[in-house]
């Protein structure tokens, strides 16, 4: 795990090449193990790196003599792509190896063969071609920019706003689409000009342009599989999730989805799994203690109260460069910095909902009467005021699911697919690179899997949704696995409880929030005002004042770029007018 970075131009200056330098330097947490960089006149290639797999070797730039590669993430089936190409003379013991190996041999089309999570760089340097690459699930980040015939690309937004390499501004649209929606989609990131490498997609650059753009299709097996026989590719998934040279773990909820990975790793481990769950009532307690006590488990307890919510939150939205409104973001981040000092690699259970039509939004979407269509309302929705301002937030969201109409799927799949194009990579998985980076973590995802996704997707919707239950036939599968697992009540999860502790502090809010000049230049003071004023009678006005208070950390600390010293409470007064 690792951040990238780089600049292909047809001239780097002097100025330019100092400017790569600092943007290097700003990557520095997601790579304290090493790093390295190629260089001639034309293009500079950096490369931060934490050491999970060969840790001794595995050193970056993999270089010979035609090609150059850097690259971010695991290569789950390195050692059969070893196996299966002995024409290919490899250089190091590095996982990241197996990318150049199957592009040297098959081009483009070789990337299909990968399975795992990442994002990659490779330079011709006979073609002067640059190849950005990114896995078909968004799994790991990768963000560019250009003009003038000068390219630069890196793992995480800030270290390009904070290299001075180009300018920017925030995009008015993405700025609504955020507080509405509480992330952004597609493409375009909520700064002007700075792009996303889409999920699954190659982007080849010729002569400093870019010269072709191809999405990998997700592999969908559409022949009808035996559901039984299907959840073997679960445990082999955990299994290739584990390769690694350094400790690892899992953070555990209780819930569908990490229960299943405990399960999957205790028939696959022979020594404890390292378990850290957050807990904010005692009943999360007792109910986790119990799952845990019927496995081989070291378990840890991170306790998550209201003062932690409002001390950690500026911290956390410093590190969410890539802005996401999601309050499990703050819990995550500290499970991360319970579990720093312990492991290198945490598994996670991401993606379980998506997959196997966990989500509430999926039921309400898909039953015969009343359907409900999926994001189609904003968190400001019954307050008309705010509503109105942030109006046309939607636009990008309509274009995508009008593109996805004629799909011969149905109509749980085609929301199934949006949320893997879109809430996927650019929330939860954002929320999962960034808490964990920023405390020297990789975190890894066996749910959101190549062969998981092929096997799973075009299962029978039943299978999926049945007698408004999400996640049916997972839960039969541990129902019958683990007696003592009640699979069939509500889902557990980190779930911070806003509502409470929000109209706590309406008062303070109420006399802050107004006069927060970022906030004031989108809002009325009176308006934010009697939202605030709302919290002591209608707790439905926590969620907006949620996003207020969130977007005005975020822009604090990445667009005004203000040193975050303090609380919550005490960063918004320090940034009122």
């Amino acid at each position: 795990m690792c951040g990238i970075a780089g600049i292909f131009s047809k001239k780097i200056s002097k100025n330019m090449e100092e400017k790569c330098f600092k943007m290097f330097d700003l990557l520095s947490h997601r790579g304290p193990d090493g790093d390295g960089f190629f260089k001639n006149s034309k293009i500079i290639m950096f490369h931060k790196r934490l050491s999970i797999i060969d840790v001794k070797g595995g050193k970056q730039p993999i270089e010979n003599q035609r090609y150059v590669l850097i690259a971010n993430g695991e290569i789950y089936n390195d050692l059969e792509i070893r196996n299966q190409n002995n024409n290919y003379n490899f250089t190091s013991h590095s996982d990241c190896e197996s990318i150049l190996c199957v592009y040297e041999n098959f081009g483009v089309a070789g990337f299909k063969k990968l399975r795992g999570m990442f994002t990659f760089a490779i330079y011709d340097k006979i073609k002067n071609e640059l190849i950005l690459g990114r896995d078909a699930f968004g799994i790991k980040p990768l963000y560019f920019c250009f003009q003038d015939q000068t390219f630069v690309y890196s793992s995480e937004i800030q270290s390009i706003l904070k290299s001075h390499i180009f300018k920017t501004k925030l995009n008015d649209t993405k700025t609504k689409e955020l507080l509405q929606l509480q992330f952004t989609t597609g493409r375009n990131t909520i700064f002007d000009g700075i792009l996303r490498l889409r999920p699954g997609e190659i982007l080849t650059l010729k002569d400093y342009r870019i010269k072709c753009s191809k999405i990998l299709d997700k592999p969908i097996l559409k022949k009808k599989l035996n559901i039984e026989q299907s959840f073997e590719e679960l445990e082999s998934s955990v299994s290739a999730h584990q390769r690694s040279d350094v400790p690892y773990g899992l953070f555990f909820s209780g819930g569908i989805d990490s229960t299943l990975l405990l399960h999957l790793m205790s028939l696959v481990n022979s020594h404890p799994i390292n378990c850290y769950s957050v807990v904010f009532e005692r009943d999360d307690k007792d109910l986790i203690s119990h799952i845990c006590s019927k496995f081989n488990v070291n378990l840890k307890f991170v306790n998550f109260d209201k003062n932690d919510f409002w001390n950690l939150l500026p911290v956390v939205a410093n590190a969410l460069d890539d802005p996401i409104i999601d309050y499990a973001t703050v819990p995550t981040y500290k499970l991360a910095q319970a579990a720093k000092n312990d492991l290198k690699v945490v598994l996670s259970g991401e993606g379980g909902d998506e997959i196997f039509g966990g989500y509430g939004r999926y039921r309400t979407s898909t039953r015969p009467f009343f359907k409900k269509e999926i994001f189609k309302n904003g968190a400001f929705k019954k307050f008309k005021y705010f509503d109105s301002i942030l109006s046309g937030w939607d636009f990008e969201i309509k274009q995508y699911k009008i593109r996805n109409m004629t799909q011969r799927i149905t109509e749980l799949q085609k929301n199934q697919l949006f949320d893997f194009d879109n809430w996927l990579p650019n929330d939860l998985l954002t929320k999962l690179d960034r808490c964990l980076m920023a405390n020297g973590l990789e975190g890894r995802t066996p749910l959101i899997d190549k062969n998981i996704f092929q096997k799973f997707f075009l299962i029978n919707d039943n299978l999926k949704i049945k007698n408004g239950l999400g996640k049916y036939f997972l839960r039969e599968f541990l129902d019958k696995k683990l007696k003592f697992y009640k699979a069939f009540e509500k889902k557990k999860g980190f779930t911070v409880p806003i509502k409470k502790w929000i109209p706590e502090k309406s008062k303070i809010l109420e006399k802050i929030l107004p006069r927060v000049s970022c906030l004031n230049e989108l809002f009325s003071k009176i308006e934010i005002a009697r939202l605030c004023k709302m919290l002591k009678y209608n707790t439905r006005a926590s969620i907006p004042v949620w996003h207020l208070i969130f977007f005005a950390l975020w822009y604090i600390a990445n667009v005004e770029k203000r040193k975050i010293n303090g609380n919550t409470f005490e960063v918004l007064s320090d940034n009122t007018t």
